[in-house]
């Protein structure tokens, strides 16, 4: 503890950095961006795959951010291509329900 107080400027250095440290290392680490890759079928379209991975996204916000990670200047698709969606764009549809064994329609 002696040393602490005969060091005041180099303990309150050492604090300082190891706070600036943390502080750099939080917003380095949550901000990370990470990307899945999707490939396109007959029939798909940036609209009807804006409804199985678009989430709470409006649709239009979804495809624009999705031209754009993926340098497309229209939106036009081919099938056998991919598309790169990030992570933050893509939430899957949700489950419609349960089935038990034996249920019918």
């Amino acid at each position: 503890m002696n040393w602490i107080k005969d060091n005041q400027f180099i303990s309150l250095l050492i604090g300082v950095t190891f706070c600036c440290t943390l502080f750099f290392m939080h917003f380095n680490v949550s901000h990370e961006e990470s990307y899945n890759e999707i490939y396109i079928n007959d029939g798909d379209t940036l609209w009807t795959l804006s409804e199985k991975y678009r989430g709470n996204t409006p649709k239009q916000d979804w495809i624009s951010e999705v031209m754009a990670v993926n340098n497309l200047n229209t939106q036009m698709i081919h099938s056998g291509d991919s598309l790169i969606i990030p992570n933050s764009l893509q939430q899957y549809a949700p489950d419609h329900g349960v089935e038990f064994a034996g249920d019918t329609e």
